[in-house]
């Protein structure tokens, strides 16, 4: 689950932290809680550049994209958070 993005703006380039839960661990229990694979982060559609991945906080940089309102979301083990949004400015 995506919580926060900060700062909620920027322009391309600028590097974000993303906060929230479960981005290695796999909610259903039984399964292996490791973050063995990184996922990935779009900002709309297009895909940022990560610099650092751990369960609950992720660093990625903004992507070349148009300006504007986008929704952030996490995609990880296969499963697709919640959108936030974030200005690309």
């Amino acid at each position: 689950m995506l919580t926060s993005i900060v700062p909620n703006h920027g322009p391309v380039g600028a590097i974000v932290t993303l906060g929230g839960a479960y981005f290695c661990q796999k909610a259903n229990i039984g399964e292996d809680p490791t973050c063995n694979t990184i996922g990935t982060v779009r900002f709309g559609t297009a895909q940022g550049t990560i610099s650092t991945w751990n369960d609950q906080q992720i660093m990625v940089e903004v992507p070349a994209a148009s300006a504007g309102q986008v929704d952030v979301t996490v995609i990880a083990a296969g499963r697709v958070s919640n959108g936030v949004g974030f200005t690309i400015e």
